[in-house]
């Protein structure tokens, strides 16, 4: 194609037929741009094609992530606001009394249901993490979920900062039984203790760290931080999942 021009234009100049070289020069150029054109316009197409196919694959496994957080999150809440009430159940055994009516056993497994276990809100994050790390952000065409995607981290961050700061609040409050209690009993009464012991040949558990008004203090600190977490961090967080998902499936075709 190119030699074919070049023998018309050398033609046209050893005729010297100047307008009609200029109106072909013209021409030509004019074919040149417009093929380069068309030629940005087909490989803008397949860019946008394929960037198309990844955010469709990057949303579907988006999806499956944020509904699985979703239900770890709910286990998270359930778990601490079962903490909640069994601390709650301990608070009413504290005071400058111990009640009569309570048992070693009773006051045991409380303590199981207060200290044993920590709300801890540890989600998925393979699919998020491959999308900042590899700079996919901007394949997402949506706005508002490339910035709910990038406010994820910092949203889990302020989470388990207070989670951090209910777990050693938890551990002040352990500590009174720890120094003042004889866990070797404390295990030989429990249902899950982990490890199999004979029992101690120390005297019953009397649980008087629940007579100091310093355990009280710190029982209901540990109570007021917990319901904090709850109502303050999980409960916000858990609809900001829930609204990450409907701006999923809303751009899933």
């Amino acid at each position: 194609m190119l030699r074919f021009f070049r023998i018309i234009r050398k033609k046209l100049m050893e005729q010297n037929k100047v307008r009609r070289y200029i109106l072909y020069a013209i021409g030509e150029i004019f074919l040149v741009v417009i093929g380069i054109l068309i030629a940005l316009q087909v490989n803008n197409w397949n860019e946008n094609r394929k960037n198309q196919e990844k955010e469709q694959k990057l949303l579907k496994a988006l999806l499956q992530e944020f509904e699985s957080n979703w239900e770890i999150l709910n286990k998270v809440i359930t778990l601490n606001d079962s903490i909640i009430q069994k601390s709650l159940k301990l608070g009413d055994y504290t005071g400058p009394i111990l009640p009569k009516s309570s048992s070693e056993k009773e006051l045991s497994d409380l303590m199981v249901g207060v200290f044993k276990m920590e709300a801890r809100y540890l989600p998925n994050q393979g699919t998020i993490e491959e999308i900042i790390n590899s700079g996919s952000l901007s394949v997402f065409s949506d706005p508002a979920l490339r910035k709910a995607i990038s406010a994820w981290q910092s949203n889990l961050e302020l989470i388990k900062n207070q989670e951090t700061y209910v777990v050693k609040r938890r551990d002040i409050g352990h500590e009174f039984f720890l120094k003042n209690g004889n866990f070797r009993r404390h295990l030989d009464l429990i249902d899950e203790s982990l490890i199999e012991t004979t029992p101690s040949r120390f005297p019953p558990n009397d649980f008087k760290f629940l007579e100091n008004q310093e355990f009280e203090s710190q029982l209901y600190l540990f109570i007021v931080a917990s319901k904090n977490l709850h109502q303050n961090f999980y409960f916000p967080l858990k609809e900001k999942i829930e609204s990450i998902i409907d701006l999923i499936k809303k751009d899933i075709h």
